[in-house]
């Protein structure tokens, strides 16, 4: 029989927290879980308020203005859920008032009747933050 040394509780160099500790582990794996539809096992989008043209406007302005990464939410149902965002950074406009959009999978026209809410990420960088214009003197 092996002699295994098991200190006890009271000589342990730090408090051992259990399974506290794992917590952070499992918590991103089990929300992109939950984020799928349960019958299909498509990523699903979570609704977001419906905002008017204007806000959205204003919103697509100022992330082709700054570059920031912007979250388009469509205002489209499939299996009874919203379509998965378009997130990248808006290019510009189309002549046919689309908006164009520079994903990861390229580039995409959006038309701007069917977006229904525009998010814009926040700077990933601190000397970016607060910067509303560039080049402006």
């Amino acid at each position: 029989m092996a002699n295994i040394y098991d200190p006890p509780r009271s000589k342990w160099l730090y408090p051992d927290r259990g399974m506290v500790k794992w917590l952070g582990f499992f918590l991103s794996d089990h929300t992109k879980a939950l984020e799928k539809d349960e019958v299909t096992g498509e990523p699903i989008s979570v609704p977001r308020a419906p905002q008017d043209e204007r806000t959205i406007g204003d919103a697509l302005d100022e992330a082709y203005l700054t570059g920031v990464t912007a979250h388009i939410q469509l205002a489209i149902l499939h299996n009874d859920h919203l379509v998965p965002d378009i997130v990248g950074t808006v290019a510009g406009f189309t002549d046919d008032d689309c908006v164009l959009v520079y994903t990861d999978d390229g580039a995409r026209q959006v038309d701007p009747h069917q977006i229904r809410n525009v998010q814009l990420a926040a700077p990933d960088k601190w000397y970016r933050q607060g910067v509303t214009t560039y080049g402006d003197q």
